[in-house]
């Protein structure tokens, strides 16, 4: 992509059509709120390289998994607090 257009892109107003909350967890966090929770064996994975390693997916279903598992990590308002949070900073700043 030239930059031109990559500048464009960036600079146009975008929104989100629709959207699953849930499905916006990074892993950092997720890894947080497993630990906050004492859900941590909810995880399919012990520390963040695995996290990142598990965001690689490969199908679907590896989608799915990883995000059931965010899903079941989930328990406070809090949580979701946490999560839309970190969801609405990224999305302020561009990415």
């Amino acid at each position: 992509m030239g930059s031109l257009r990559e500048t464009l892109l960036r600079m146009i107003p975008k929104a989100e059509l629709h959207l699953h909350i849930e499905g916006t967890f990074e892993p950092e966090l997720m890894l947080e709120i497993a630990e906050r929770n004492g859900l941590q064996e909810q995880l399919p994975f012990t520390d963040v390289n695995g996290a990142r390693a598990a965001y690689q997916f490969q199908n679907l279903q590896s989608f799915l998994d990883i995000y059931y598992a965010g899903c079941a990590v989930l328990r406070t308002e809090q949580d979701f607090h946490d999560l839309m949070e970190a969801y609405l900073r990224r999305g302020a700043a561009g990415h």
